[in-house]
């Protein structure tokens, strides 16, 4: 590992930006600049991958793939 990578991880350099922050603490942190880490109060825009139900009445799988659900049914059919 790089001499600047080590300082970043025991917390002599900021993980933001790379400023110089003087003696370690052990732990990777931030400068006031940088501020804390982001603030995970917010939304995400995050769409769950669309899934294809089983055509079977009674089975609930879904699947990621036509091609994982025509095996699917193959292996339950014959």
């Amino acid at each position: 590992m790089g001499e600047m990578a080590e300082m970043v991880l025991d917390g002599t350099m900021c993980e933001g930006c790379g400023e110089f922050m003087g003696d370690s603490c052990g732990y990777p942190r931030r400068c006031d600049a940088c501020g804390e880490e982001p603030d995970d109060s917010q939304p995400v825009n995050y769409k769950p991958p669309r899934t294809i139900k089983c055509p079977e009445p009674n089975c609930e799988r879904r699947f990621r793939s036509m091609v994982s659900a025509a095996q699917h049914w193959q292996n339950k059919h014959g």
